[in-house]
């Protein structure tokens, strides 16, 4: 396993007030809607055009003694770290970008501090191009307690990877490599256009996650001959590679035992009834308490993916992982859900079928359902796919202005039928006959906040991140 020894890191040095990443190019829609968002920008990516040519965070940032300018950054990969401060590395949060996700991911940083998270924050790139020093300027001088990391850079040098299988990792794949490479140990994985109805650090008191130092959340149902369910020499991939996997080469005892997730009697991975398992929009490990799982993940993604294809992005590298290391791992107990897509006109065609953005519940076996999140930059971004292809595009990824219902919490399942009189198709997104009741009061209030950040940054306005704008509703 990496040594968790960080050496091409820049850290935040100013305080704050309390790929398809995001910008770009649509997310590939083959067969699910809920992986990582990384678009890729390049070294001359326009997006943060409008911060670099106005004023920083509170005005005093440009020329306080401790602000780190753009002229005083060195290139990332003079291997260095760039500003000294100590962080405790016990609990912290990880996330995947690049200069064109910037905006919704530091809008996502911010929305973490208003809701209490006081953790360390490490932001996750491929190479200098990626990060440009506009970007690490905004996002340092934004928040005290942030570290950017070139990852691809620092193991290309400890000569873990080869510049070109490095390269690979500019895209969805970052995810695992990130969780691979950082030095927190109780670490959570978010993607930028998460939006959180509580601190995700919730998470971390749950029985599933105490109990295994893992939490997972589920994707879709989708049914496909694809990726851990093709067929390979006549066998579904997934039993191939447990049964094949080389055991001894990480001590482990030998043979194929899948674990309890993998019940001929509960599990639809194993009854071949989908080729999506997990959704990996938000994933909670205890690097401590992983066994051989972060090891064999790094042999999944740099080695055995170019083999075959196990994986629609990146999602299903960490509970695989976890299933050939013999280790046991948590999933939530409820299914993904869905919100409704106000562009779509969801209730007015078909109330008990939604189609927007998928949530999550926290992952408890308890009475009182609660929304923990949703995971779509449909809420954030007007343009959440590419300008060319805004007119084929189906409704319901379009922006989402005014989201009022989602799906009733239930166990996992696959489509069923709806009860209304609507006798048209369904973007893949639906969770059809899943039924629907009104969000949250507080969800409308913390979307605006969320959104406030967002559009403060990408116009220039940075003043917006200055506060938690205490809506009424919140509480």
């Amino acid at each position: 396993m990496h040594d968790g020894s960080n050496t091409l890191t820049s850290r935040g040095s100013a305080p704050t007030k309390d790929k398809d990443l995001e910008a770009g190019a649509p997310r590939a829609r083959r067969a699910s809607a809920s992986c990582c968002i990384l678009f890729r920008g390049g070294a001359d990516d326009k997006s943060l055009a409008s911060v670099e040519n106005k004023p920083s965070i509170k005005e005093s940032i440009e020329t306080s003694e401790d602000t780190v300018s753009e002229q005083e950054l060195p290139d990332q990969g003079d291997g260095h770290v760039q500003v000294q401060h100590s962080f405790s590395k016990d609990k912290g949060i990880i996330m995947c970008m690049h200069n064109g996700a910037v905006p919704m991911g530091l809008s996502l940083v911010r929305e973490l501090r208003c809701l209490g998270n006081k953790e360390v924050i490490q932001i996750y790139h491929c190479f200098p191009e990626e990060m440009s020093n506009a970007s690490r300027t905004l996002l340092l001088a934004a928040d005290h307690n942030l570290e950017i990391v070139d990852v691809c850079t620092d193991l290309v040098a400890k000569g873990n990877l080869t510049e070109d299988r490095a390269r690979h990792f500019r895209s969805w794949w970052i995810k695992p490599l990130a969780m691979y490479h950082t030095d927190i140990k109780d670490v959570l994985l978010l993607d930028v256009d998460d939006i959180f109805m509580r601190d995700p650090a919730v998470v971390r008191t749950t029985e599933g996650y105490k109990k295994t130092g893992t939490t997972f959340f589920y994707d879709r149902v989708l049914s496909s001959k694809e990726f851990f369910n093709q067929d390979v020499d006549g066998e579904q991939y997934l039993r191939k590679l447990l049964r094949e996997f080389d055991y001894a080469k990480y001590g482990l005892p030998m043979g194929s035992t899948p674990s309890e997730h993998l019940s001929p009697k509960t599990s639809y991975a194993w009854r071949r009834q989908t080729s999506h398992e997990q959704d990996s929009s938000l994933v909670a490990i205890d690097k401590s308490r992983a066994g051989k799982a972060l090891d064999i993940m790094f042999f999944l993604i740099t080695e055995q993916h170019f083999v075959h294809e196990f994986s629609y992005g990146d999602k299903e590298t960490f509970w695989i992982s976890y299933e050939l290391a013999k280790q046991e791992y948590f999933f939530s107990p409820w299914g993904v859900g869905d919100i409704s897509s106000s562009t779509n006109k969801d209730l007015e065609k078909h109330e008990d079928s939604l189609c927007g953005s998928i949530v999550q519940y926290m992952p408890v076996a308890d009475d009182t359902p609660e929304l923990l999140y949703v995971n779509g930059k449909a809420l954030l971004n007007p343009f959440p796919v590419s300008m060319d292809k805004l007119g084929t595009a189906s409704h319901n990824v379009l922006f989402n202005t005014n989201p009022t219902h989602l799906t009733l919490r239930q166990k996992r399942k696959g489509n069923g039928h709806t009860k209304t009189d609507y006798k048209g198709g369904y973007a893949m997104e639906c969770l059809i006959g899943f039924g629907s009741e009104p969000l949250p009061t507080k969800f409308a209030p913390q979307l605006l906040r969320r959104r406030m950040f967002y559009f403060g940054i990408r116009m220039g306005v940075l003043s917006a991140l200055d506060q938690c704008f205490p809506f009424d509703g919140m509480k």
